[in-house]
């Protein structure tokens, strides 16, 4: 599931292990950079903390993983990506989890709701949902 303002030039879909990172590679990419960010959304910030620990053993906040990683809130992922969108870190964002149904109940639901309040514009591909639902199944 991408969000993103889709441009007219190609796009390549990268992972790196900090937004130092992705910003670089967008910096030097002539195509279009969208970044992966596997997400865990929970209630709170600790819960997801906790659920992230259960998944990925080993993994504590700050951490250097291979990939981003936002274990949190509806809202602090709202955040995150507006700011991803505000400072050009990327052109755009590839959501992963290990909880597809959750994922795009959120990204259909709540996320591009807090999102807009961000002044963040929301473009989904697929647009489809029930696209979406089979590709996850």
């Amino acid at each position: 599931m991408e969000l993103t303002d889709v441009g007219s030039r190609g796009s390549k879909r990268v992972r790196a292990a900090t937004l130092l990172d992705a910003q670089k590679r967008t910096a030097t990419a002539s195509d279009d950079v969208f970044v992966d960010l596997d997400v865990l959304v929970a209630s709170s910030v600790s819960e997801a903390y906790d659920r992230y620990r259960r998944i990925r053993p080993g993994w504590q906040p700050g951490a250097r993983v291979p990939s981003l990683v936002h274990p949190g809130t509806v809202d602090t992922l709202a955040g995150l990506l507006a700011d991803i969108a505000v400072t050009g870190v990327a052109d755009g964002v590839t959501l992963t989890s290990r909880d597809a149904e959750q994922l795009l109940d959120l990204i259909y639901g709540d996320l591009a709701e807090r999102l807009a309040v961000h002044g963040t514009d929301v473009h989904f591909r697929p647009r489809d949902r029930e696209q979406v639902v089979q590709r996850a199944s």
